[in-house]
């Protein structure tokens, strides 16, 4: 939802998501002269009192009763979805000591329904590093010793990680979850009896209680299938027992008793780690009623020909047919629900359900890669991706729902992704896990051609800026057009063992992609005809022509672009000011905590050609 109001001085355009409120400040040139912030009041409610908005700074020597914002960007994140909301914005000028407050403007917004109607949308914290983590849940860190034998206190330290587990009654999950672990449970839980089914095609699957709520369905008569990445892992044993009658499994899954020489070299296939790793916490959770067993032992169908069977999504089938489908990025496990960013998306449209079913029953099939000569066209998977769904061309169709699933044949759709965002003609938001592909980064390095005083802006959010980064970073950061922020904690003054008050870790929940698992592309979302591309597939090679993906491409709903904005912006703002923060010395981080009283902070704002001039007319 989108809201504006203007006195004519400042303008204040707000813009709702789930549990976020942006809101894009303007001033005109004459009404910021010797501005300094806004001061913003928020009430709750049609009625009651208005309330400063949390997260302004004072000035040094000064104590006001309502800090202010020196910005003209601020998100409001302590709110609750389907709950009307107003915001005061009024101008605050002068000599910090004696300030003149000016005229305020006044906004109302209603945050969305995460479960909405044809579209559900559920975006987890994200921000485990965070001062508010560290605030809430801090006091059930453990402290521990480098030396046991060491008496002095200066010496005990925290653990590395505040681990969610360690907090009682699952609060830290809860906050963690923010509505998607609840979200998911609430989509498998509506199959309930023999009428209905579930078809999941899912890469990482260790969750328990995921696992718990697909054999509850099970065990409600409803029919379950997962087709799950099992992909072989090949190892080389000795054998030393002369005519050893042993049992082989061979890549294609036939099995074999074979008899050996003594110290033959023999190569047996076992799953790889994700593969063990599903199994056993499927085995583990078990099933309660014997009736079911044989349902239970068909549950899982392994996808072994595959680079990464990397899909996440569920589909929901009553009376045989596909009703609704969940995807997203989220992987079935506590890292990708409690710990790096993640979004799962619910579509309750039969007919991109049926395309999804339709996907997950080649799946099942565990199809080759591509068919070869003298098979039917559409026997490998490559061949079959594509004729359901021809390599698009141009923009999407005007108010569409666009799946296109993975393996294909070429790498055409990551061209074309790298086109829509070429074409953007005001701003582009694009989150990148692990690299940025050749084909988006040549577009990325481009300084974009737009009409004189149009905004146009590129916001990228990275998992780090190391690694594969590390040589296309500051070629990107050198796009004055390019905003960029990755993955970081704050780090305090003093080095790891003085830390100040708040200290921010993460949960120790993921091995690999710590702060930033989302694969989206938002094409000039606060315009009237925005186009959302979200999915599994991380926008690179492997993820078009090699890897089971889905993405959906998304034109024309403007609520959808307004929520998954918003949290692009929680989360870019949240890391930048970190990513920031960590660039300064002790002296100047100690410094950050009171405002410029000077008013040169507003002078980027209006400096033609900037970021800042930019972002604050984008946003306006």
């Amino acid at each position: 939802m989108r809201a504006r109001a203007t006195n004519g001085e400042i303008s204040v355009h707000a813009i709702a998501g789930t549990e976020v409120v942006l809101l894009g400040l303007d001033a005109t040139e004459a009404a910021s002269k010797d501005l300094l912030g806004f001061r913003i009041l928020k009430r709750k409610g049609k009625s009651g009192a208005f309330r400063p908005l949390s997260g302004g700074r004072d000035f040094e020597g000064v104590k006001s009763a309502t800090p202010l914002i020196q910005g003209f960007l601020w998100g409001d994140y302590v709110v609750n979805s389907r709950t009307a909301y107003t915001y005061r914005v009024a101008p605050v000028h002068g000599d910090p000591k004696q300030p003149s407050i000016g005229n305020e403007v006044e906004v109302s917004i209603t945050t969305e329904d995460p479960a909405g109607d044809v579209h559900g949308v559920y975006f987890n914290r994200g921000v485990a590093g965070s001062q508010a983590y560290s605030e809430w849940f801090g006091k059930y860190r453990k402290w521990f010793k480098k030396d046991p034998n060491e008496a002095d206190p200066a010496k005990i330290q925290f653990d590395e990680f505040l681990r969610p587990e360690d907090v009682p009654d699952r609060a830290a999950y809860k906050w963690l979850s923010r509505g998607i672990e609840e979200g998911m449970l609430d989509f498998i839980g509506q199959a309930r009896g023999p009428q209905y089914s579930l078809r999941a095609a899912v890469y990482e699957l260790t969750y328990r209680p995921v696992i718990q709520a697909f054999v509850d369905a099970l065990e409600s008569g409803a029919d379950v299938t997962i087709v799950h990445h099992a992909k072989p892992a090949s190892t080389s044993r000795l054998k030393r027992n002369t005519n050893a009658d042993t049992t082989v499994v061979y890549k294609d899954g036939i099995t074999a008793p074979q008899t050996f020489k003594s110290n033959e070299v023999v190569e047996e296939t076992s799953g790889d780690d994700v593969t063990q790793a599903a199994n056993r916490a499927v085995a583990e959770v078990g099933i309660s009623d014997e009736k079911y067993l044989d349902a239970f032992r068909r549950l899982l169908i392994p996808r072994t020909i595959t680079q990464i069977s990397h899909n996440k999504f569920i589909v929901l089938l009553k009376d045989g047919k596909p009703v609704q489908v969940w995807t997203g990025s989220t992987n079935l496990t506590a890292g990708g629900i409690f710990g790096q960013s993640n979004v799962g998306h619910v579509v309750r449209d039969p007919d991109v359900a049926g395309k999804y079913f339709k996907y997950w029953q080649k799946l099942a099939t565990n199809p080759k890669k591509k068919s070869a000569a003298a098979d039917p066209p559409s026997e490998g998977i490559q061949n079959w991706t594509v004729n359901e769904q021809p390599d698009l061309s141009g923009p999407p169709a005007p108010n569409s729902i666009t799946p296109v699933f993975s393996p294909r044949l070429t790498k055409a759709m990551l061209d074309w992704y790298a086109d829509r965002l070429d074409a953007a003609e005001s701003s582009v938001f694009f989150t990148a896990a692990f690299s940025v592909a050749d084909e988006i980064f040549a577009k990325v390095v481009e300084a974009k051609k737009v009409a004189a005083g149009k905004p146009y802006l590129r916001f990228l959010l990275l998992e780090g800026i190391g690694g594969l980064l590390a040589k296309k970073y500051p070629v990107m950061a050198k796009v004055k057009q390019n905003r960029i922020a990755w993955g970081d904690i704050r780090k305090e003054p003093g080095g790891e063992e003085k830390r100040l008050q708040f200290i921010e870790t993460l949960t120790g929940l993921n091995d690999h992609v710590n702060y930033l698992h989302t694969k989206y592309m938002l094409i000039d979302p606060l315009s009237d005809d925005p186009v959302v591309i979200s999915g599994s597939a991380n926008f690179s090679t492997a993820s078009t022509v090699d890897n089971d993906e889905n993405m959906l491409i998304i034109r024309g709903n403007t609520r959808i672009a307004d929520i998954f904005l918003v949290e692009f912006m929680r989360l870019f703002k949240h890391f930048q000011g970190r990513n920031e923060y960590n660039r300064l010395s002790g002296e100047q981080k100690l410094a950050t905590q009171y405002h410029d009283p000077t008013g040169k902070w507003r002078k980027p704002y209006y400096t033609n050609g900037t970021a800042e001039e930019a972002e604050r007319k984008l946003f306006s």
